[in-house]
């Protein structure tokens, strides 16, 4: 296992973290990334870094030594020191989940690298073939708290069948239904909802789920944190997918039907207490019926929502609706739509397909993209992965220390890409791409000190190291160059750590009113 020395850790453990906003971000790390270590209390910040570096160079020497690439251990450890110094005083951070999982038992007992990755798209177009497919990855990813795109290109690719009139060659003649005890994982959830699926899809027996295995409500969730909410948001899921398919027997898979079904299983995530969910889907924009999914708004004079689709509102929100948009087409409609309730987004899958830069030039390097991420910083293919790093320009001392920072960063990200996932569509795409995102985060501060053609210098040059270290860690490696290297993330969470703005938002005012919801049982209430 690749470990820091004590003696250089130990130069760390007194000194105070510079946290940002004024005791803000001190707290956020508290609450979201700070690990329960054996003896039951939590990390502190030399040691979460720490847990994360080594976890980061472990991910390294596993792949150098399993393929005889040459492992320096000298080296090794001066870069890991360098990576450490820059990540403790917030030169740079790994995405919030990096900071929770990466060097935890998630990553090296449970190799569960997917839990690494901030994002992720599925296409349904090939419903016709893949079945139940794009929904057990929407729950599966939503589960390791992975943000999901889809589209609704499946609509119409498959008849809903009545169950039970078809034989499951896997499982055998179970007759019209059968009974199914849900294993209490990650795993049982995802069977569940793909046998459940495969009844209407391809007219297999009925599950009749057995739910008493699974932990009640109130138990410690060991892998990702907080508490279980117990059986019943996987049975609520159950009862709806059961209802919204029943009703269409016979007809085939609607664009509603598709929307509904990941929508549900969004709702199932956050209730199931892992993590918040995020998804995006991308449908036509002269698809009247999708453009209409979102027609229901909450009206307080009667206590109630109101519109065409009411009974939508009580998971029609985990979604940012969006339309894939075409150069030159009547915005018209669309965009009186998106006046109303700020749906649908855009997203011009052409262009960012040509264009890997906005400099005009027509590369092509995406052409495969099918979508983006729930933020849409990232074009992505189907069952594609990305892992995105911030850096923060306000906090290096000069252009040198910024783009020395850089290949920190990119490093980090670039490492993340050499985990294998759990699937197969995902890993062939993953080993093909190595698609990350290198961000940059405080870029409203930066422009106010330094303005803004110094940050496009900056940033310009910045670009110029990340490609100068692609190539050398690449063939370091000894794997196919990045297909993306950089992207602008709105951050999360972790720009509030380092106390600078979110990636390029502008702060509206100088004094803002943060919530945050931590349990009533916590000992961060007082803080």
């Amino acid at each position: 296992m690749f470990k820091l020395s004590e003696e250089f850790i130990n130069k760390y453990k007194y000194i105070t973290p510079e946290f940002g906003f004024n005791g803000l971000g001190l707290l956020v790390y508290l609450r979201t990334y700070s690990r329960i270590k054996e003896d039951g209390s939590k990390e502190q910040w030399y040691e979460t870094i720490r847990r994360v570096v080594e976890g980061t160079y472990e991910i390294q020497k596993s792949h150098i030594m399993k393929y005889g690439l040459g492992w320096s251990e000298e080296q090794a450890q001066q870069s890991a020191m360098e990576m450490y110094d820059r990540m403790f005083h917030m030169k740079f951070l790994p995405p919030g989940r990096g900071l929770y999982a990466m060097g935890s038992d998630i990553i090296t007992k449970k190799g569960l690298f997917v839990a690494l990755n901030n994002c992720a798209f599925v296409s349904t177009e090939d419903i016709d073939t893949d079945f139940s497919k794009p929904f057990e990855f929407m729950m599966d990813f939503s589960m390791l708290g992975v943000g999901v795109g889809f589209d609704t290109k499946g609509a119409n690719k498959i008849l809903i069948k009545k169950p039970g009139t078809e034989i499951n060659p896997e499982l055998g003649d179970l007759g019209r239904s059968f009974n199914y005890t849900i294993r209490d994982d990650r795993e049982g959830w995802v069977m569940s909802l793909k046998l459940l699926l495969e009844a209407f899809m391809k007219g297999y027996p009925m599950p009749i789920f057995d739910y008493s295995k699974l932990r009640p409500k109130g138990t410690p969730i060991r892998t990702f944190g907080g508490k279980s909410s117990g059986p019943s948001p996987l049975r609520k899921l159950h009862k709806q997918i059961t209802n919204v398919l029943t009703k269409n027997i016979g007809n085939p898979i609607s664009v509603e039907n598709i929307v509904d079904i990941m929508n549900m299983i969004g709702v199932c995530v956050v209730a199931g207490n892992v993590r918040r969910t995020s998804q995006i889907v991308f449908g036509n924009a002269d698809d009247k019926e999708y453009l209409k999914l979102k027609d229901y708004e909450w009206d307080d004079s009667i206590g109630s929502y109101v519109g065409n689709k009411i009974h939508r509102a009580e998971y029609g929100w985990t979604s940012n609706n969006s339309i894939f948009a075409n150069i030159g087409q009547d915005y018209t409609t669309v965009a009186n739509q998106t006046a109303t309730n700020g749906e649908p987004g855009y997203m011009w899958l052409e262009n960012a397909k040509q264009f890997s830069r906005m400099d005009g030039i027509v590369d092509n390097k995406d052409s495969r993209a099918k979508g983006g991420n729930p933020c849409l910083e990232q074009t992505l293919e189907s069952y594609e992965m990305c892992c995105l790093v911030e850096v923060f320009p306000t906090r290096c001392d000069s252009l040198e220390d910024f783009k020395r920072t850089l290949k920190f960063a990119y490093l980090y990200a670039k490492t993340v890409t050499l985990g294998h996932t759990h699937w197969v569509e995902t890993n062939r795409v993953q080993l093909r791409n190595r698609r990350i995102g290198t961000s940059v985060s405080g870029l409203a501060q930066f422009i106010d000190k330094n303005g803004i053609n110094v940050l496009k210098k900056w940033l310009e040059e910045g670009y110029d190291v990340i490609q100068h270290y692609d190539k050398i860690y690449s063939e370091w490696f000894a794997i196919p160059r990045s297909i993306k290297t950089t992207s602008i993330k709105p951050s999360g969470t972790v720009s509030l750590l380092a106390g600078v703005t979110p990636g390029v938002h502008y702060p509206e005012s100088n004094f803002y009113i943060r919530r945050m919801r931590i349990s009533i049982n916590s000992d961060l209430i007082e803080s």
